[in-house]
């Protein structure tokens, strides 16, 4: 008996099981050609052929402020106005159609001009479905008072409280299921907006106007205290001289300076000889006599003056 090195083909024949042991080696190779398949085309696999979704950073949300004049809201009966007379109902007319129906539409069924650029369609009077503080006319006149901002329904505060009241009885003709409101949450009206006595609305304007206004000021302050630690780093003669003397920070310093007026030598002197150095003194300030005080404190408080 001896060993064959070769492999017995005819024996393989008549014995297909033996093929099974070579199934692994099979089996083996269409493992390694898949992985290297996946391998080599990783980046076209893994690529997102969708755009990934971003969020909107909250934090950069700015809810604009209208530009309002100061008001005075005149006083209402409201157990008056709240029923729909025929002149409430045609004054809320024309109230509607001037402040209303580029949103809502001519007939309130939401389908304004303005409608079709709006992320939160406005709502259609028609329906009775989705109201968000429901349909009732105290409820309605809270939300012309105060708003509903983020589906951006503007307040109507600036309006008087008898034109409100006129243009919840206009938009209430647009169906026939509106509910009727009792006696007691009419008269809660009166209890939150005191509306027998009238109010005063303050004047406001838009938060972009009110930052440029900011920015603008503080830029010129921050050139006057420029110019001011410029001119007192530079000293000259006298309380120029002095001041001079005692500053470690000029700008610091002018900073300072620029707050002074209408108070006194005294005062100043306690407050800089407290902490020196972080109003941008050097310590022998501390050191002054009462008319050095009195110098410096006159020709610091100058800047304040001048800006």
């Amino acid at each position: 008996m001896h060993n064959n090195d070769e492999i017995d083909f005819q024996a393989l024949l008549k014995q297909p099981v033996r093929f099974f042991g070579l199934s692994y080696i099979v089996f083996l190779l269409l493992g390694g050609l898949t992985g290297a398949y996946y391998l080599w085309n990783l980046n076209t696999i893994s690529r997102n052929s969708t755009p990934p979704a971003v969020l909107p950073d909250s934090a950069q949300f700015v809810l604009e402020v209208p530009m309002q004049r100061g008001a005075l809201i005149p006083p209402v009966d409201v157990a008056a106005v709240a029923k729909p007379t025929k002149e409430l109902v045609a004054k809320g007319a024309n109230l509607y159609k001037a402040n209303c129906a580029s949103c809502h539409g001519d007939n309130g069924m939401g389908d304004g001009l303005s409608a079709a650029a709006m992320t939160v369609k406005p709502r259609n009077f028609h329906s009775a479905e989705g109201w968000k503080n429901g349909r009732k006319i105290s409820v309605i006149y809270k939300t012309l008072q105060e708003g509903i901002l983020p589906s951006g329904m503007p307040a109507f505060n600036y309006t008087p409280a008898e034109d409100r009241f006129a243009m919840i009885h206009y938009l209430r003709t647009f169906a026939a299921d509106y509910p009727v409101d009792s006696l007691s949450e009419l008269m809660e009206l009166e209890t939150v907006y005191n509306l027998s006595k009238g109010s005063q609305l303050p004047a406001q304007i838009p938060i972009a106007v009110a930052m440029e206004k900011v920015a603008a000021e503080h830029a010129a302050r921050s050139a006057a205290v420029a110019a001011a630690a410029k001119t007192i780093a530079r000293g000259g003669e006298g309380a120029a001289r002095l001041a001079a003397e005692v500053t470690a920070d000029p700008a610091k310093v002018a900073a300072v300076a620029m707050t002074l007026g209408g108070g006194s030598a005294e005062t100043f002197a306690r407050m800089v000889s407290a902490d020196p150095a972080t109003l941008g003194f050097k310590a022998k300030a501390a050191r002054l006599t009462a008319e050095e005080w009195s110098a410096l404190y006159s020709y610091l408080s100058g800047f304040a003056k001048k800006g």
